[in-house]
């Protein structure tokens, strides 16, 4: 009868390690695929953020590159329109200075200093030649 016992309670020992086993299986495969459920959602959301931000980046790089084009071909029409209107108002104004400019000869301010000379010597001023000089050419707007 011992012997009986010994086999039964070996045998229900043997079961119960079996079972534990089983069931320890059981459990790691269960926290193996949860696991993997997890990696897996992790790095389907990677990949998902990867994609939408690299098309984010596209579309932003793609805009800015036209909003700057647009930005840089005004620029330049309001540059070439302000360089076009100062050209002419430069322009405008050299003519203008040159149909106003009078040509005066030496001839002609030595007689001025000269006249300038005789009607202060007639009125009794005081002076000298240089001051005659200068009156004439402010009168011939030449300085």
């Amino acid at each position: 009868m011992k012997a009986k016992k010994t086999i039964k309670s070996t045998a229900k020992k043997a079961v119960k390690k079996t079972a534990k086993k089983a069931t320890k299986k059981t459990v790691a495969k269960k926290a193996a695929k949860k696991t993997a459920k997890k990696a897996a959602k992790k790095a389907v959301k990677k990949t998902a953020k990867k994609a939408v931000t690299k098309v984010a980046k596209k579309a932003t790089k793609k805009t800015a590159k036209t909003v700057t084009e647009k930005a840089a071909k005004k620029a330049t029409k309001k540059v070439t329109k302000k360089a076009k209107n100062t050209v002419a108002k430069v322009a405008s104004k050299a003519t203008t200075a040159e149909k106003t400019t009078k040509v005066v000869t030496s001839e002609e301010l030595c007689h001025a200093a000269y006249l300038n000379y005789m009607s202060r010597v007639e009125n009794g001023i005081m002076g000298d030649e240089v001051g005659d000089w200068l009156a004439a050419e402010a009168a011939l707007n030449i300085a």
